[in-house]
């Protein structure tokens, strides 16, 4: 005969009563998965930060090869950009001087790798003849405009809050150089890791002892410390968006160039013209990794960024939100995550090109 279960939960066959759990055994049950899933949870979060670190790298590596290609096919690495107005580089200090006429930029390093990463549908759609590339602070030929600002994802890192499919960034830079912000002192060049110009107002950071710079025709002949001590691309998280130049218009300018922004871009090179503006995909090796308080590209910068509008920010900081330090493509074509803890010095010699440094970087 089958046994019979009563609302109750007692078996009139067995006699057994089975009661449900009481509200204190229910708590302990959901405390101890709440733990469980507090102790997982950091596990979870650090997996999923290695694999998009495993993504960042591999983007930068197929920049960097296409670097390399570009040197393979033209002799020399990509320039920053190339300016009839500028001077060319050299190993004299021009202090706030160095415009030689009107500018002219071309396009970016960004934009002349693309055919040597199998981008060739991208770069066809710029206007190489169509004039200046710089921000839209003064102008921008509408046949480069569209493109400028289309978000590329190639030169988007995944640990980049900011770096949204709406938004035309880039986290990669060029490396220009490396040393100190500062003129060079009595008996010393540019090349020993000193500024090479200071821009209009003084105080932006240009360098010419670096595998990609503005005008440059640097091969890898030229680095005499050797392409494996040579940094030539870095991840960046402080390139300012147009939200976060409009935020410190705002705060310091009472919105008088809210409107007027120069935008960088992926594809961008400077604001207004080369020796007026910061440049907007190259810096230098000069502050710490990760050392600037500029942590939001969507906000102005705690402290500000003076007369360059935040370019000063990532004209001289490299960085990323990577956990400890940023991901580095050196000239030989291999990509080290530095560490923020790196020795200044060294990190410093790092980015130049030719300055008898002999120690590379050993994790």
């Amino acid at each position: 005969m089958h046994s019979v279960t009563t609302i109750s939960g007692q078996s009139r066959a067995s006699g057994i009563l089975r009661p449900a759990f009481t509200l204190v055994e229910l708590l302990v049950v959901i405390a101890i998965i709440g733990t469980l899933v507090g102790l997982l949870l950091p596990a979870v979060q650090a997996a999923r930060e290695s694999a998009r670190q495993a993504t960042c790298l591999n983007k930068l590596s197929q920049l960097s090869k296409g670097c390399l290609n570009y040197e393979s096919a033209r002799g020399t690495f990509p320039p920053a950009f190339t300016d009839a107005g500028f001077v060319n580089p050299t190993d004299v200090y021009l202090g706030s001087s160095g415009t030689t006429g009107a500018s002219a930029m071309t396009a970016p390093w960004t934009v002349r790798i693309l055919p040597f990463c199998e981008d060739v549908s991208r770069y066809s759609k710029f206007n190489q003849t169509a004039g200046s590339f710089d921000g839209a602070y003064v102008s921008y030929p509408a046949a480069n405009k569209t493109q400028a600002y289309t978000p590329n994802n190639a030169y988007q890192c995944p640990s980049h809050k900011n770096s949204l499919p709406t938004t035309p960034n880039t986290d990669y830079f060029g490396v220009s150089g490396g040393g100190l912000a500062s003129a060079p002192p009595a008996g010393k060049k540019p090349s020993n890791g000193y500024l090479w110009c200071t821009g209009y107002y003084g105080n932006q950071n240009f360098f010419s002892n670096g595998a990609i710079v503005v005008n440059g025709s640097i091969s890898s002949k030229d680095v005499t410390d050797g392409t494996s001590k040579q940094f030539m691309l870095a991840e960046t998280r402080y390139q300012f968006t147009l939200e976060s130049e409009q935020a410190w218009d705002a705060a310091t300018s009472g919105s008088f160039y809210v409107n007027r922004v120069s935008r960088p871009s992926w594809a961008g090179t400077s604001r207004a013209n080369t020796f007026t503006g910061s440049h907007a995909t190259t810096g230098a090796a000069v502050n710490g990794i990760n050392s600037s308080d500029f942590v939001d590209t969507f906000a102005a910068p705690a402290s500000g960024c003076g007369t360059t509008t935040c370019g000063g920010e990532m004209s001289k900081t490299f960085g990323s939100y990577h956990p400890g330090g940023c991901n580095i493509a050196f000239a030989d074509g291999s990509i080290q995550f530095v560490s923020q803890t790196i020795d200044i010095n060294l990190y410093r010699r790092l980015g130049s090109r030719a300055d008898g440094n002999t120690g590379g970087y050993n994790p």
